[in-house]
């Protein structure tokens, strides 16, 4: 829902346990250090501050699978032809680990 409503702010305004009542469960991951891995995205918190009333935490939500075939085929269909021999594959395959290289060092 946060992806696909291109929100910048979750407000939680209840506790996670309330007496011994679970209220919410953690959708969040806990640690800086292990980002929370799910089917479309991973959840990195990046930060996080404690105050009296409220705890405030920054997330880097990230959708990072994607289909280098899919992606080709997409290309053929708006040019005939486009990416086939395996050299051409392999270019793909290439940039995009350059690309993912870089957007890590950028951390």
């Amino acid at each position: 829902m946060i992806l696909e409503n291109n929100s910048n702010v979750i407000v939680m305004i209840t506790r996670e346990i309330e007496g011994e009542v679970i209220k919410c469960h953690k959708y969040w991951p806990i640690s800086v250090k292990k980002p929370l891995e799910l089917k479309s995205c991973s959840i990195s918190l990046q930060n996080y501050q404690i105050l009296q009333y409220f705890i405030i935490r920054i997330f880097q939500v990230v959708r990072k699978s994607f289909n280098i075939g899919n992606i080709v085929a997409q290309m053929r269909e708006q040019r005939s032809g486009m990416v086939q021999t395996k050299e051409q594959y392999y270019f793909c395959y290439k940039i995009v680990l350059a690309v993912l290289q870089k957007f890590v060092t950028l951390d």
